[in-house]
């Protein structure tokens, strides 16, 4: 702060365009992306002519500050038409709606084409359609392997195979103990003709093994979901080495 306090008083036109502007790209570098974008707006309310990459670097602000409703509007000061619908894929790619993402994506043409179909793959990746991506994409090694919810709940017949068979051994043994625990002392009040002990019991064994058997069926679903994003984790790895290495050529 005391480095960016005598920046300012070292200006002796501390309110002329060109100096706001370099003030606003000092800290645009420095990515304090807040402050950066309210000294871009004073130079836009002082210069006499804005060059475009003043307005990418408001819209990244904005991007980074995750406004991305107002960073929709202000690519509209873009005047090239391929570069401001490829900036709005970008912006609704980094907003998670990748259906307007693709949208403006396909529209953005040459010299952006190539970038732009790999964040349609992308798009496809995060919404875990992966074979739509690999139509977009280079994918890495194998589609992801799943699971299945309905042998879930078959082998969650058996209180913890449901854990069992997502490879969850700890909430396996765990279904299986409580479980086993309540139906053995549902046994034990049987044993003793304590008929309320016993109802009440068997009811909690009861309710434990139906919360078992959906246990199973959740613990697929969320195998699924994990492998999915472990695989989209590697395709996203591989995109960023791609885009690396085409920086560097």
């Amino acid at each position: 702060m005391p480095l960016i306090v005598l920046f300012l008083f070292s200006q002796t036109e501390l309110f002329a365009p060109d100096k706001i502007v370099r003030f606003a790209d000092f800290l645009y570098e420095e990515k304090d992306y807040s402050a950066a974008l309210n000294e871009y707006r004073r130079y836009l309310f002082l210069a006499d002519s804005i060059p475009e990459i003043t307005y990418e670097r408001i819209i990244d602000c904005l991007v980074q500050l995750k406004r991305y409703d107002e960073a929709v509007k202000e690519s509209n000061s873009i005047k090239n038409t391929g570069r401001r619908n490829f900036i709005k894929g970008e912006i609704f790619f980094r907003a998670g709606i990748y259906d307007s993402s693709r949208y403006y994506l396909n529209l953005a043409g040459l010299p952006y084409k190539e970038r732009a179909k790999e964040l349609t793959g992308l798009t496809y990746a995060n919404e875990f359609r992966f074979q739509e991506a690999g139509n977009y994409l280079k994918l890495p090694g194998n589609l992801p392997h799943y699971k299945k919810p309905i042998l879930g709940a078959i082998f969650s017949l058996l209180p913890g195979g449901g854990h069992f068979y997502c490879g969850r051994i700890g909430d396996g043994f765990f279904s299986l103990l409580i479980v086993g625990a309540a139906t053995g002392l549902s046994y034990y009040y049987h044993s003793q003709k304590e008929e309320l002990k016993f109802g009440v019991s068997l009811g909690t064994a009861v309710l434990f093994y139906m919360a078992n058997i959906y246990g199973g069926i959740n613990a697929v679903r969320n195998y699924n979901y994990y492998q999915n994003e472990k695989y989209l984790w590697s395709i996203e790895a591989l995109a960023k080495e791609k885009e690396e290495s085409d920086k560097e050529k």
